[in-house]
């Protein structure tokens, strides 16, 4: 069994044993601080007391990242003195391009991009049986998740946080002309991005407060920056594999990284005539690099078949929590009997809270710690004033997969949210509550064999209303890490939703 850790941005643990992952879980959810920096102590604790039952049942440690120092440094050595089993540390971006071998592809392209790791800001390797080669990289100056971060900051937003907010802004419309600035572009004789501000993190922000003249928050300036800032994105990115795919002839193409997040322009790469196929892994940011680096250790493929991998809720435990609580309603569901009673309670408009099963890995929520409703307007602007979630933030349906190509053009399976689809105008009314002013939706696509329960839900939910479809949001308050355990689905329940299903156990407000 390889035990794999990162310690950095928004840490993790994992464990693997064979060509399955048994356990991942991100310190934030433990923590509950967001994107946690740091030792993962709590993921680390709860994966081996519930997942390893003898010491020598671990034979190497994996670390995502090489440079650190300090503290970092002493407890990794710590752990594995205390393990007494060898441990290897992988460069930053080889742990995002190993998750090629999640793909069904025998031959891929690989791309990379983020702020930046172990000097790196991007790679592009070719992934085959053979392993990873790299053949393009570009540094820390040259970053082009950097320069959408600065983007974001400048726009009184959290970089390395909120780049999803000016993803969404750029969808707006706004009679202001076009920017057109020379800030970040791609050299195809170097093989590198390129940034013409020479400098990053606030320095980079300060230099695009005074190129564009920003000053304080203004709505269409806002929207025009972003439009600015997405569409140089997609710009760079289209070139650097548009140069790899002519040179090798490969049209399979991984994307990785915390830039992959971007669902816009994940969109404009798999509608390229260049592009036969595209796959994003469903944990693309640096949470991702302790599976990462397991996998470069075993070098096999490994079979995905959800990212249901972290903290289980126990009926024990909830059992514990409810006798304490005075205002509410609660009993207990079988099983066989979950999908029409919650089905039923979002059919009659009811937001519903689901905390049950294992813990999704990644950044979205897909079943087992959402909050579900109906797909409409309605439920939409009830949850943001709720959330106090910006308004121009979107949601995301779950949505029966066999229904989907009804409701999507050019549907592929999506299970794990990472694609963005344009919607049917004459479906978008039935949904309406899902879809962004541009007309696109970031859909979950559900097979039953995924999420059994979940697409019971549904199922019950499209036999009442004729919409195979929920709206589906992560189940947290605004700026807080998904729930992770009883308490926090408590915790958070109390603040939003008409209900919640903790573990087997339905508990409803009284009025």
């Amino acid at each position: 069994m390889i035990l794999g850790i990162c310690d950095g941005h928004n840490s993790s643990t994992s464990l693997i044993d064979e060509k399955k992952i048994i356990y991942v879980a991100s310190e934030e959810r433990f923590t509950r601080k967001k994107n946690f920096r740091g030792y993962p102590t709590n993921s680390l604790n709860y994966g081996l007391n519930s997942f390893v039952n003898e010491k020598e049942e671990l034979s190497v440690i994996t670390v995502g990242g090489q440079f650190r120092k300090g503290e970092r440094l002493k407890k990794l050595k710590s752990l594995q003195e205390n393990l007494e089993i060898p441990m290897y540390y992988f460069n930053h971006h080889l742990c995002h391009a190993a998750s090629y071998k999640l793909s069904d592809f025998k031959e891929c392209l690989i791309l990379t991009i983020d702020g930046g790791g172990d000097g790196l800001s991007s790679t592009l390797s070719i992934g085959n049986n053979s392993g990873i080669e790299t053949i393009a990289q570009s540094d820390l100056i040259d970053s082009v998740g950097d320069f959408y971060a600065s983007i974001t900051e400048l726009l009184g937003f959290k970089p390395m946080e909120d780049e999803g907010k000016v993803m969404s802004l750029s969808s707006f419309e706004t009679n202001d002309s076009k920017i057109n600035l020379d800030i970040i572009d791609y050299n195809e004789k170097t093989k590198s991005f390129k940034n013409y501000l020479g400098v990053i993190g606030s320095e980079s922000t300060k230099a695009l407060k005074r190129i564009l003249d920003y000053s304080k928050p203004n709505n269409s300036y806002d929207i025009q920056i972003s439009k600015f800032a997405q569409s140089k994105l997609e710009e760079v990115v289209l070139k650097i594999l548009k140069q790899f795919v002519d040179e090798t002839g490969i049209k399979n193409i991984v994307f990785s990284g915390g830039v992959a997040q971007n669902v816009k322009l994940n969109k404009k790469i798999i509608h390229q005539d260049f592009v036969d196929n595209l796959y994003v892994p469903p944990f693309t940011g640096d949470e991702g690099l302790s599976i990462g680096s397991s996998i470069l250790c075993s070098k096999k493929d490994f079979d995905l078949k959800n990212t249901y991998l972290g903290y289980k809720i126990d009926n024990c435990n909830v059992e514990k929590i409810v006798d304490l609580e005075k205002n509410f309603k609660i009993r207990y569901i079988e099983e066989k009997d979950i999908p029409e009673i919650i089905g039923k309670l979002i059919s009659e408009n009811k937001l519903v809270c689901i905390s049950k099963g294992k813990m999704e890995f990644g950044p979205r929520a897909l079943g087992n710690r959402s909050i579900l409703g109906r797909p409409t307007k309605e439920n939409a602007n009830k949850l943001a004033k709720t959330l106090k979630r910006n308004s121009f933030m979107p949601y995301a349906p779950t949505i029966l997969d066999e229904y989907s190509e009804i409701y999507l053009k050019n549907k592929k399976y999506s299970p794990y949210m990472t694609m963005l689809f344009d919607c049917f105008k004459s479906k978008k009314q039935d949904i309406e509550g899902t879809i962004h002013v541009d007309g696109t939706t970031r859909a979950q696509t559900l097979k039953k064999e995924f999420n059994e329960t979940y697409y019971n839900i549904i199922n019950f939910v499209n036999d009442t209303t004729k919409i195979p479809a929920v709206l589906n949001t992560s189940f947290n308050l605004h700026g807080e890490p998904i729930v992770c355990n009883e308490m926090d689905a408590i915790n958070s329940f109390k603040k939003v939703g008409d209900a919640l299903l903790l573990g087997n156990y339905l508990i409803e407000k009284i009025n």
